[in-house]
């Protein structure tokens, strides 16, 4: 197989880790423990897009407000359809990134960092790289955790229908419908 047919098998990955983050967040309203960086808050924020898996063509966009927790979101889920993109916000220390991910390639776009201290030109170069690198290596944290619940037993034992059961309820949801797993990304 080449690195194009394998990339292609795994696309499925992208879409998986925005719906594990998606419910971990929701369960922790936004708060989580992030390895290597400590207590950080991941929100979905104001866009959402949802795609039937094997019919692009069937989609519904959501913006405005908190489009994760809205009806229309859950209805979208119990047919069936995965999120390909969203808007997410991420807070570490006081200081908050927002970017659109998409799940296929897992890219980054529309990156705003926070503000930049820095007063020479130079200096605000190298803060602006250093606060996209912290972003990078936050995400990449979420990630390694995610792979880790994903190749273990965990994520079908208890994961999948701790998620299958979020998705079927209109109830709200608190960090009790959170597997108590011990998978965690190495620091």
């Amino acid at each position: 197989m080449n690195l194009a047919d394998l990339i292609e098998t795994r696309r499925f990955l992208g879409s998986e880790f925005m719906m594990w983050l998606w419910f971990k967040s929701e369960t922790h309203d936004g708060l989580m423990d992030v390895a290597g960086h400590g207590a950080i808050e991941v929100v979905y924020d104001d866009r959402l897009v949802l795609e039937a898996y094997l019919a692009e063509t069937e989609r519904n966009t959501l913006k405005g407000g908190s489009p994760a927790y809205s009806p229309e979101a859950k209805v979208a889920l119990q047919h069936g359809k995965r999120v390909s993109r969203a808007k997410l916000r991420v807070v570490k220390e006081g200081r908050e990134w927002t970017f659109a991910f998409k799940a296929e390639g897992m890219d980054f776009s529309s990156v705003k960092i926070p503000s930049v201290l820095s007063k020479k030109e130079e200096e605000k170069f190298y803060e602006r790289m250093y606060l996209l690198e912290e972003l990078e290596e936050i995400m990449d944290a979420l990630y390694e955790e995610f792979m880790m619940l994903r190749l273990s037993s965990d994520w079908h034992d208890e994961m999948v229908p701790a998620m299958q059961e979020w998705i079927a309820t209109d109830e709200t949801i608190d960090r009790s419908w959170y597997p108590d797993l011990n998978v965690q990304a190495a620091s």
